[in-house]
């Protein structure tokens, strides 16, 4: 049974400078995580925390997505929030950058064909990132002035901490979507999945099957309205990898926290995943952006000042044209 189950214990932890400038440091923090099923080569939480010097606006936490390329966008993102008061916390997703199993990829562990072990990933994220907002509490690096940013799988991972934690008083959501069947046989960053059904891999969880695993998601998806709770809906007897899709958690998270940013151009995501996220989101203060999937990143300074904005922080000067207000209709 997939369960967030876990016990929080106050670690012993390493911290270390790994940059100072005139407004702001940037620490590297580790400790052993909670989960017990850690893989090898997962096992330390790995955390970079962009503390202001003077005048603490806020915390910031940062959850990036799948793989590598993103991350050191959003490490660089973290240093105009900090110079800006913004405390700016981004931990590394187990499997992910440097916390990659031995022998595997990064990213590539949640999408396996093996469920068991993906979903073992998506439960080791959930567990690591309620630890790491406890040991930011427990340190007095927690903030009244909170949100929590998730691209991606981040977004993904947000979604369901929302629907299990009330620590977060704002979540912004960026280029992620939900129906994990969807993105397996439409996304072509999947396509890796594909190629390991064409060898026979997966039958047990009938992945091999393009007709018949998208029925199965599509009746389990029904079956969410009758839950009344995570954990009764992780009980249950749908689909595995539905019980870690933000789809199966949205019901549960409060509408008025989450900011949805689209990207309109993004290939990674099929419109349907992201349109019936945000539907099922209760829908949530909607923008798009006019990029794909990951051509924003290098622009991730603009997206810097939306955030400061959204959180009240410091001054903003200049109207933002990057990102406009969008409602969806919906065709019966």
């Amino acid at each position: 049974m997939i369960s967030f189950d876990y016990k929080y214990v106050p670690p012993e932890y390493t911290s270390g400078y790994i940059l100072k400038s005139k407004n702001f440091r940037v620490s590297y923090i580790k400790f052993k995580s909670m989960y017990k099923k850690a893989e090898r080569g997962t096992e330390m939480v790995e955390i970079y925390l962009f503390e202001p010097k003077s005048n603490i606006a806020g915390t910031l936490v940062i959850l990036h997505g799948l793989g590598t390329n993103n991350v050191p966008f959003l490490l660089w993102m973290g240093t105009h929030l900090a110079n800006a008061g913004i405390r700016t916390v981004i931990p590394i997703l187990p499997g992910n950058f440097t916390r990659v199993p031995n022998g595997s990829m990064s990213g590539k562990d949640y999408f396996s064909v093996n469920i068991e072990k993906a979903t073992k990933f998506w439960e080791h994220a959930i567990v690591d990132m309620l630890s790491v907002v406890e040991f930011l509490k427990n340190n007095n690096l927690w903030h009244e002035n909170n949100c929590l940013f998730g691209f991606c799988l981040g977004g993904m991972i947000g979604v369901i901490l929302n629907a299990i934690s009330d620590d977060f008083k704002r979540t912004i959501l960026m280029a992620t979507g939900g129906d994990i069947a969807t993105l397996i046989w439409y996304s072509p960053t999947l396509s890796f999945m594909r190629k390991e059904f064409k060898k026979g891999l997966g039958k047990e969880f009938y992945i091999n099957s393009q007709e018949k695993f998208l029925k199965i998601f599509k009746d389990d998806i029904e079956k969410l309205k009758q839950f009344k709770t995570v954990e009764e809906m992780q009980k249950s007897d749908i689909h595995p990898f539905l019980k870690v899709d933000p789809i199966a958690c949205a019901k549960f998270v409060n509408p008025d926290k989450i900011i949805f940013i689209e990207a309109l151009f993004d290939k990674a995501l099929p419109k349907k995943t992201r349109k019936l996220l945000w539907k099922t989101l209760g829908k949530p203060e909607h923008h798009y952006i006019f990029s794909g999937h990951v051509t924003w990143l290098p622009f991730q300074y603009f997206l810097a000042k939306f955030i400061l904005k959204k959180m009240n922080a410091k001054e903003f000067r200049r109207q933002l044209r990057l990102l406009e207000k969008v409602k969806y209709e919906d065709k019966k």
